[in-house]
C-alpha cells in the first residue's frame, strides 16, 4: 500500500503532521511489546500524528504521534494497565480509544473502546490495519 499516494487522492481529507523520522520509528518499535504492522509504521512515516474523518465508526480519527505512543507504552496510566491485550494508536478526539486487539493472531483487528466503560465496550471497527487505513480521510 502506497500511503502517500493514497492520502493524495482528492476525496481524502487528512490534516497530516510531518512524517516520523527513522529515529522516532526505531524508538517506537523498541518500546512496543509487540511487532508493529508495516502498514501502521508506513502511516507514521507519512504523518506522525494528524486527524481527519473516518468512514467507520466513530467517524473521526486522531492518530497518536510516535512520542505519544511511546509514552503510552511506558506509562502506568489506567488505559495501559487496564487493557493489557491492546495496543492503542489513536482516538476519536474524545473518549473513544482505537488500537490493535493483540489478544488474537495477526493480522490484528482494529477496535475502539471507551476506557471508562471498560473492556465490555470493545467493538471491532476494521478487520486489520490495511482496511482501517483505506477508510482514513474519507467522509462516510
Amino acid at each position: 500500500m502506497n500511503i502517500r499516494q493514497l492520502f493524495s487522492e482528492p476525496e481524502r481529507h487528512w490534516s497530516a503532521k510531518p512524517g516520523a523520522t527513522p529515529e522516532q520509528l526505531s524508538l517506537l518499535i523498541a518500546s512496543s511489546r509487540v511487532s508493529l504492522p508495516t502498514e501502521y509504521l508506513d502511516l507514521l512515516r507519512y504523518s506522525n500524528g494528524g486527524e481527519g474523518p473516518l468512514a467507520l465508526e466513530p467517524l473521526w480519527f486522531a492518530l497518536n504521534s510516535t512520542s505519544e505512543c511511546v509514552e503510552l507504552f511506558h506509562s502506568d496510566n489506567e488505559v495501559s494497565t487496564s487493557f493489557p491485550g491492546f495496543v492503542f494508536f489513536g482516538t476519536n478526539g474524545g473518549l473513544e480509544t482505537m488500537g490493535f486487539d493483540t489478544r488474537t493472531e495477526t493480522p490484528w483487528r482494529i477496535v475502539m473502546l471507551d476506557p471508562i466503560a471498560g473492556p465490555s465496550s470493545c467493538v471491532e471497527i476494521a478487520p486489520d490495519i490495511s482496511a482501517f487505513i483505506l477508510r482514513i480521510g474519507i467522509e462516510r
